[in-house]
């Protein structure tokens, strides 16, 4: 089983990461930077 992390942002575009810890701090850095994004997880 295949975990991919989707996060979307308007400065980034769209970024598709297989690792957990890279997509949480992504994620940690844009909310500092008080940038907005969107968030999905897929299971295959």
């Amino acid at each position: 089983m295949k975990t991919y992390y989707q996060i979307t942002a308007e400065g980034i575009g769209i970024v598709l990461l297989r690792k957990r810890k890279i997509a949480k701090a992504l994620r940690r850095w844009l909310r500092e930077n008080g940038l907005s994004y969107e968030y999905n997880f897929y299971i295959q």
